[in-house]
């Protein structure tokens, strides 16, 4: 069986981490057709380890990026992909054996999907591990917006998918696939999703470009939330759903400042700026939205529960 995609991997400073994926993508019962490696300025071993496992695999192609960022790195590897399909992975995560085989039945059995998706598991750094799932439908971006169904990990995707989308959003440093997913829904692409044991683990990093926590880099989420919002605001008046893409996108800004407001709570003074950071996006989308009583409640029940907030949207939305 031969799979019509490639797999795209950025690397920064992941010695550590990186040949766990690379054996995983080595144990594939399917190989995917090529495997590019993009080094994004790696100051540790990562390029050297990176060209070891490329001598002895023909699909392996290693670039390197001198602009920093995952996603410029990410849109190196794109503009180097000659395959109908693209798969976009990390480093410090891993795929399971059937992985790569199980996406290529499924693009053989849904010829005219543009993106197929599946369940994921992601590990704490307590170990502990949780679902994370994918759901496609009419309601695919709600489901994105509060639970991240197009994370990178997640789905593979026709490779005119991204292009069309223009790439990853180099001024992002975090939620980039966040607001890619977001850019990528709006042009109503047809969505398949896969049912089974999920396939990839993706490993929580103390070292991760995103982080352990939201309010030391507030901007990294705030940012990517803006753009979406500008793309909402941008649809046209007429546009069925733009009313309610801002609303579920207010109430996802809540849940933003809840979790600041958290971080306050449990760390006290290390973490004392994160209050101010709650009460300012609080405020501000309190000052602009058309629900503040259904947001008052979204961010109270996350601040009281922190999970399953996204129900009181889904219902009350």
């Amino acid at each position: 069986m031969q799979s019509p995609l490639t797999i795209v991997i950025p690397v920064y400073n992941r010695a550590h981490t990186v040949g766990r994926t690379l054996r995983s993508i080595e144990s594939q019962t399917v190989q995917p057709a090529r495997v590019i490696l993009v080094d994004n300025n790696s100051s540790d071993t990562s390029l050297s380890l990176l060209h070891d496992w490329a001598s002895v695999h023909d699909n392996v192609t290693v670039l390197t990026e001198p602009r920093p960022g995952a996603c410029a790195a990410r849109n190196r590897g794109l503009s180097e992909v000659t395959t109908e399909w693209t798969m976009f992975f990390d480093s410090d995560d891993e795929m399971l054996p059937t992985h790569v085989e199980e996406f290529t039945r499924a693009i053989s059995a849904n010829p005219t999907a543009d993106i197929i998706g599946r369940d994921i598991v992601t590990q704490s750094l307590d170990g502990s591990r949780r679902r994370l799932y994918f759901r496609a439908g009419k309601d695919a971006m709600f489901h994105h917006l509060f639970r991240g169904c197009l994370s990178t990990q997640r789905y593979v995707a026709r490779t005119s998918v991204f292009r069309r989308a223009d790439g990853w959003n180099e001024a992002l440093m975090g939620w980039n696939d966040f607001e890619l997913g977001a850019r990528i829904l709006l042009a109503t692409p047809r969505i398949v999703s896969l049912t089974g044991t999920p396939s990839v683990i993706t490993y929580q990093q103390e070292q991760s470009i995103t982080g352990t926590d939201f309010s030391s880099h507030p901007e990294r989420w705030e940012d990517a939330l803006d753009a979406i919002r500008q793309l909402f605001e941008n649809l046209p008046d007429t546009h069925a759903e733009k009313s309610r893409y801002i609303a579920w996108l207010d109430a996802r800004a809540m849940i933003l400042a809840a979790q600041y407001e958290r971080e306050a709570r449990t760390f006290g003074d290390t973490y004392k700026k994160a209050h101010a950071l709650a009460k300012s996006l609080h405020d501000c989308i309190l000052s602009t939205t058309r629900h503040p009583a259904t947001m008052r409640l979204i961010y109270r029940h996350n601040l009281a529960f922190s999970r399953l907030t996204w129900l009181i949207a889904k219902v009350l939305l």
